[in-house]
């Protein structure tokens, strides 16, 4: 009897110290959470994900307004005017210059205005190489005229300088997008 009294007492003794301990967990887990909302810390990588994401929502959702009458009858300054104020911020001394030689800044952009297509990035996932500072990412995109639709995806590669500005970027357009508009 004594030996049946000692048994019970220690599995409820471990089911006890298993309860309260699963109950601690979860409740420092809602406690971390609730503590976070609001005031959440995000980390350089965090906020570098969010720069390739601005940017490349930019890239490929337009053309605006603005930029169809650029284009359509801007001037030449007008046209260096806004690739400056849309491209600058992002990248840094070097890469602008690439981006502006090679005419990659706003190509898709531009190729859409001049085609008479509209673009549409419907999801763009963004993945971080760990072992250096850069950023590989598709963007689906839905490229429309007349009312047809098509859509392609579009990957690439942005380079992040130690400041966070983009200093390569590659496009590989195997999709085709370019060539369909």
């Amino acid at each position: 009897m004594k030996r049946i009294l000692i048994v019970i007492a220690t599995i409820l003794s471990v089911l006890f110290v298993t309860s309260a301990c699963t109950n601690s967990d979860q409740s420092s887990v809602e406690q971390e959470g609730d503590s976070s909302e609001g005031n959440e810390a995000t980390t350089p990588s965090d906020e570098n994900r969010e720069r390739v994401r601005e940017f490349l929502e930019h890239e490929f959702n337009g053309p605006s307004e603005k930029t169809e009458e650029i284009y359509r009858e801007g001037t030449n300054a007008e046209l260096w005017n806004y690739v400056e104020e849309t491209y600058k911020p992002y990248f840094n001394e070097k890469g602008y210059k690439d981006i502006t030689q090679l005419q990659k800044a706003s190509m898709y952009i531009r190729e859409a205005s001049r085609s008479g297509y509209e673009l549409n990035a419907t999801d763009i996932n963004i993945d971080k190489d760990e072992e250096n500072n850069a950023y590989a990412f598709e963007v689906d995109v839905e490229y429309s005229k007349d009312g047809e639709t098509d859509a392609t995806t579009v990957q690439g590669r942005i380079n992040l300088d130690e400041d966070g500005k983009f200093s390569f970027l590659r496009y590989s357009d195997r999709g085709g997008l370019l060539e369909s508009m």
